[in-house]
C-alpha cells in the first residue's frame, strides 16, 4: 500500500484497486513494446513466448499486488523517458525490462523482505533467465533509473489520471474509524 499522511484523529492508507486483471496485462504488454525499437529476429531464447503471454505467465505465478504492478508501469514510463532516442534493443529486451521493473518494484515496495528475487523470478520463468542473468537485468534497469524509485502518491494521482481508465485502476483511501476500515475514491 502507498502511505499517505495520517491525523490523528483517523489514519488513512491508500490502496491501489485495479477491477480489470485483462486491461493490467494489455496495458503492461502495450508498455513494454513500446520502450524502445527492438529486433524483430530471435536469436538466444528460441523459447521465447510472445511478450502478452509471457507477461501474463509472470503474473499468474507472481500473483502481485496491483500496487507493484503500478509502481513497474510507472518505473517503465520513467524509463521511456530517459532513454536515449537512439536507444535499441534486442528481440528479449522487453522482457528484460518488464522482468527487472517488477522485480525492483516488488522489493522497493515490500516490507521486511517479502519481495521478489532474482531465483523466484529464475523459477517464474522456467529457466529462461537464469538468477544471474536477473541479477544483471535489475543492475542494468537501475542505473537507467539512476537509482531514482521513490514514488509519491501525487505521481500515482497523476499516472492514474492520464492512463487509470485504459489500466481500469484507481487509487482508495482507507481511513480507519472505530477500527474498521472504511473506502473513499479519490
Amino acid at each position: 500500500m502507498l502511505q499517505t499522511p495520517t491525523t490523528a484523529d483517523s489514519p488513512t492508507t491508500t490502496s491501489v484497486c485495479s477491477r480489470s486483471p485483462e486491461a493490467l496485462l494489455s496495458f503492461t504488454t502495450t508498455t513494454a513494446t513500446s520502450l524502445l525499437p527492438c529486433s524483430r529476429q530471435l536469436i538466444k531464447h528460441h523459447r521465447l513466448p510472445p511478450l502478452g503471454q509471457f507477461i501474463a505467465l509472470v503474473f499468474g505465478r507472481c500473483n502481485l499486488p496491483a500496487s507493484v504492478c503500478l509502481v513497474s508501469l510507472i518505473y517503465l514510463h520513467r524509463l521511456k523517458l530517459r532513454l536515449p532516442r537512439y536507444a535499441r534493443g534486442d528481440y528479449d529486451t522487453p522482457y528484460r525490462l518488464f522482468l527487472a521493473a517488477i522485480l525492483t518494484a516488488s522489493k522497493f515496495m515490500s516490507e521486511g523482505g517479502t519481495g521478489l528475487t532474482s531465483q523466484m523470478i529464475s523459477q517464474i520463468t522456467d529457466g529462461l533467465y537464469t538468477a544471474k542473468d536477473v541479477n544483471l537485468m535489475e543492475r542494468s534497469f537501475l542505473g537507467l533509473m539512476r537509482y531514482e524509485l521513490w514514488i509519491d502518491v501525487d505521481e500515482v494521482k497523476l499516472f492514474l489520471q492520464e492512463n487509470g481508465s485504459e489500466l481500469e485502476m484507481e487509487l482508495r483511501e482507507v481511513v480507519m474509524q472505530d477500527g474498521v476500515d472504511w473506502w473513499k475514491e479519490l
